[in-house]
């Protein structure tokens, strides 16, 4: 299988997941406290920008390029950091001026709006239920960037699979393409092992990336 790149362990994430931050937060304080520039949180975070801008030249050039490239990037198992690195991989593109839109297809326990300090009172499953919704109500800023938009997660509902595997999801998919207001679509996901969900919405985009978490996951659940 194509290796489209590895991202460095960095300490500042440690607590993200556990104390439930905000990740862009968590950056601009790191910034901040950022006396010497010769530090080793400023090699650290040198080298996973460095990583994370390199992945996108991996995907960039894996296949034909696209004038809208939709991308699933998942797990095999939980915490692996996929929620964490779909965020820094759509920062990256932003801060590369690229226009990126952002979805958390994980309509069972989302977690995209904790990660950016966004609300979640309507997303994605609100989109799949009413089909008079359109997009642009639902869809988010991140505030300072201008070319990254969120759509969360939305309500939760008792049978996520059943709105994946409509028709509704796929007419929205392809209204994302052909509105031209994306270069870029990631979306988030639950794991693959133990839920149809990531691969119903794997059905329906250009791309799968398989995140492996070195040292955490068994070598075997990734194959």
């Amino acid at each position: 299988y194509p290796v489209l790149g590895h991202l460095p362990y960095v300490d500042i994430f440690e607590t993200v997941r556990r104390d439930r931050m905000n990740v862009l937060d968590v950056l601009l304080e790191d910034n901040k406290n950022e006396e010497d520039k010769n530090n080793e949180n400023s090699y650290q975070r040198f080298f996973f920008q460095e990583a994370f801008r390199n992945l996108y030249t991996s995907i960039r050039y894996s296949d034909t390029i696209e004038k809208t490239r939709v991308l699933l990037l998942t797990s095999s198992i939980p915490k692996e950091g996929k929620s964490l690195t779909n965020i820094l991989l759509a920062k990256t593109l932003a801060d590369l001026g690229i226009k990126v839109l952002l979805i958390d297809g994980d309509l069972r326990k989302p977690q995209i709006q904790v990660r950016l300090g966004l609300n979640n009172l309507m997303g994605l499953s609100n989109l799949l239920i009413d089909s008079e919704l359109s997009y642009g109500k639902v869809m988010q800023n991140v505030k300072g960037y201008k070319n990254w938009k969120v759509i969360t997660g939305g309500i939760t509902t008792p049978d996520p699979t059943k709105l994946l595997r409509s028709n509704r999801f796929k007419e929205l998919i392809n209204e994302f393409r052909e509105s031209g207001e994306f270069e870029v679509i990631l979306f988030d996901s639950p794991p693959v092992l133990g839920l149809a969900d990531t691969l119903l919405i794997a059905e329906n985009v250009d791309g799968v990336i398989i995140l492996v978490s070195l040292g955490f996951v068994d070598r075997d659940y990734p194959k």
